[in-house]
């Protein structure tokens, strides 16, 4: 192998110009100096009158010099190189491998501390390498950390964008209707509020009752958030009244909203303006959804699209006809959110929820509730059901004292 790259070394094309330009400049040293020693010999047979002082010039010294200085030049080129070649690479390896322990910590301590070191060599698959063989040494489970590195990856490097300080104030209640019967919906207003640096010009605002395209939206990401509604709960998905995007404005100015809808679905537009993208800066960006869902499906949620770096939230459901509810958040982290809920003081019911750190996408909240009326029937089953007991106990007890009568008489 050694000799292989040697091989390589003594044929690749600066090696060959240098041969032949040293090789060049000897043979032209022998040349000239052969030339002055011939024309010094040449002059000294000659009369030359007023060029006598030719005469004077040392031509045959200056020749021998050139000559000796291109023969011995040559002389060294073929027969010294080599040998200078191979013991000054020896040199150079025996080097490097002395150092190399210091060479390394070296590196490692400058991508350790200075990333832009790193940043300049390094390449996204050597980086992935990189933190997969990390993650696996921390683990000691290679395996493993692939997969977690898999999964991070998916849900925070390929986010484009980042929110920053995102607070979602919901409010659920129950619409109003002509009609004397129950209304089996709640309608949900939600306002999303956040700082971002965008980086897509047009932002989009899905809801679909397919799953599997739901489901390819999901995975897209991008600039659109997408909403599940399935079909068969009495809401058309392509209704306003199942879902509207109310408003959406950036910096606190209103956007215009463009609303396109199929069989399956309706989709909602906004263009924030080439020039907020170009100029990467942070921006407040806010909209605001209606939403209709189910009283009976005891359950709402509330989705992370994008990597986001504190969150907080805050539902308030005290007209909804709601006697109890509770709040589970699908946050994977170590520190605990922060969860309040405001007592039921002059018909105040919330849930706030609040956490500092970065909740990745798909993680989230969700909302679980019992109605009143569920309440109220449970309690009248409940009361139904102790006064039967109570009932059928008396009729024991009844039919044990008429037999201990009958018993002492006889």
């Amino acid at each position: 192998m050694t000799r292989s790259r040697n091989t390589i070394k003594a044929d690749s094309l600066p090696h060959r110009l240098r041969r032949v330009k040293a090789a060049l400049l000897a043979v032209s040293l022998t040349l000239t100096g052969i030339l002055l020693i011939m024309l010094n010999s040449w002059l000294s047979t000659l009369s030359l009158g007023d060029w006598s002082w030719l005469h004077a010039l040392p031509l045959g010294e200056l020749g021998g010099t050139l000559f000796g200085a291109g023969f011995l030049g040559t002389l060294f080129e073929y027969s010294f190189r080599k040998d200078q070649e191979a013991a000054t690479t020896r040199q150079f390896r025996q080097i490097i491998h002395d150092e190399a322990p210091a060479m390394r910590d070296a590196v490692i301590e400058g991508f350790r501390f200075n990333t832009d070191d790193l940043e300049r060599i390094a390449t996204p698959k050597l980086l992935d390498e990189l933190a997969v063989n990390s993650l696996g040494m921390r683990f000691g489970d290679t395996a493993f950390g692939r997969e977690v590195y898999g999964d991070i990856k998916h849900q925070a490097i390929t986010a484009e964008e980042r929110w920053y300080d995102a607070r979602v104030d919901a409010t659920l209640g129950i619409p109003r209707v002509r009609s004397i019967a129950p209304n089996p919906f709640f309608d949900l207003l939600v306002r999303w509020e956040y700082t971002v640096v965008p980086k897509h010009r047009f932002r989009k605002f899905a809801v679909v009752s397919d799953r599997q395209r739901y489901d390819q939206m999901v995975a897209e990401r991008g600039e659109t958030s997408v909403w599940f509604k399935p079909s068969g709960t009495g809401l058309d998905v392509t209704d306003e009244a199942s879902f509207a995007l109310v408003e959406f404005s950036v910096n606190g100015s209103s956007v215009s909203i463009e609303r396109t809808a199929d069989t399956h679905s309706q989709i909602y537009t906004v263009d924030i303006g080439e020039d907020i993208v170009t100029a990467q800066q942070p921006v407040v960006m806010s909209f605001t959804y209606r939403s209709r869902l189910r009283r009976d499906g005891h359950m709402v949620h509330f989705d992370v699209d994008r990597p986001t770096k504190g969150f907080e939230l805050e539902l308030n459901y005290q007209d909804a006809g709601i006697a109890k509810m509770k709040l589970v958040d699908f946050i994977s982290s170590t520190r605990r959110a922060r969860v309040s809920e405001a007592p039921d003081v002059a018909g105040v019911k919330k849930y706030t929820m609040s956490y500092d750190g970065w909740v990745l996408p798909r993680a989230g909240v969700a909302f679980v509730w019992i109605l009143e009326d569920e309440s109220l029937d449970k309690s009248v089953q409940a009361h139904e059901t102790q006064e039967g007991a109570a009932q059928t106990a008396s009729k024991k007890r009844g039919r044990e004292n008429g037999s201990a009568r009958s018993a002492k008489t006889a």
